[in-house]
């Protein structure tokens, strides 16, 4: 986090039920004859006192928006939520239309509120638009330069077309998802995806540009001028131009009981 929050209560609300206490990761909560208190500002501010309290007594200081209210009747279907799970693809053709910013800023939203290693948040996102040409050029001069060299120990690498669009495929949108933690960057991805496809959005994850951005000076300077951290993974964005009619099989899982 970046920023300092002060976790608050007010007593008049509070009912002394003892939840915030009981779901507290760090037992800093007490209760006394006026009601709760915590011991220590000095924990990891995950909010569960906040979303747990009954009567919205206690708060956290320093965020730009308020918690809000679950209505926890509202849930995925099952069987829709695995039906978009095992129907994705990674989308490589898109069509000439334009993602809108609304709906750029509500896939952010779904990787703002994905859970990370001690509500760190240290996850930060780059949303290149207008300028992701620039970017995208660098990263194909990179690899044109070291495609024979990769060819000898990647035979697949040898048979790759390097063209302008090499990284991007002509997406409108393109985020790069940045992070020191790299299961945090990647947890926030894939519920990024989630949230773009019921938008009717394809996505790629572009390993490639990320090997490149990971590599380049260039590319590192450029990113780092904006945002800090090492780059988890690319998610190229757009609607696609293309429609798959049947999920792709998959082999058993490898599951272990004991």
């Amino acid at each position: 986090m970046t920023k300092q929050h002060t976790t608050s209560v007010d007593l008049s609300l509070c009912n002394n039920c003892g939840l915030c206490r009981k779901d507290c990761p760090h037992g800093l909560w007490r209760l006394s004859g006026q009601g709760a208190e915590i011991v220590s500002q000095n924990c990891m501010k995950c909010g569960h006192c906040v979303a747990i309290c009954p009567t919205g007594a206690i708060s956290i200081s320093g965020y730009m928006d308020k918690p809000e209210e679950i209505c926890h009747d509202v849930k995925p279907e099952p069987e829709a939520l695995m039906e978009l799970i095992k129907g994705r693809r990674s989308i490589r053709h898109f069509t000439d239309q334009d993602v809108a910013g609304e709906i750029v800023d509500k896939i952010i939203e779904a990787g703002r509120y994905t859970p990370t290693a001690m509500n760190k948040q240290g996850v930060s996102y780059v949303v290149l638009r207008e300028n992701k040409d620039e970017y995208e050029k660098i990263a194909v001069a990179l690899f044109r330069k070291l495609k024979s060299v990769v060819g000898v120990f990647y035979k697949q690498f040898r048979r790759f077309y390097i063209d302008d669009q090499f990284f991007f495929k002509g997406a409108p949108v393109v985020i790069v998802i940045k992070s020191n933690n790299t299961v945090d960057g990647a947890l926030a991805a894939s519920a990024m995806e989630l949230v773009a496809r019921s938008y009717g959005l394809g996505m790629l994850y572009s390993g490639l540009f990320t090997a490149a951005a990971n590599v380049s000076r260039k590319l590192k300077r450029k990113l780092s001028a904006v945002s800090r951290g090492k780059v988890v993974t690319t998610l190229v964005l757009g609607y696609p131009a293309v429609k798959y009619h049947r999920t792709a099989q998959r082999e058993k899982a490898a599951v272990f009981y004991d």
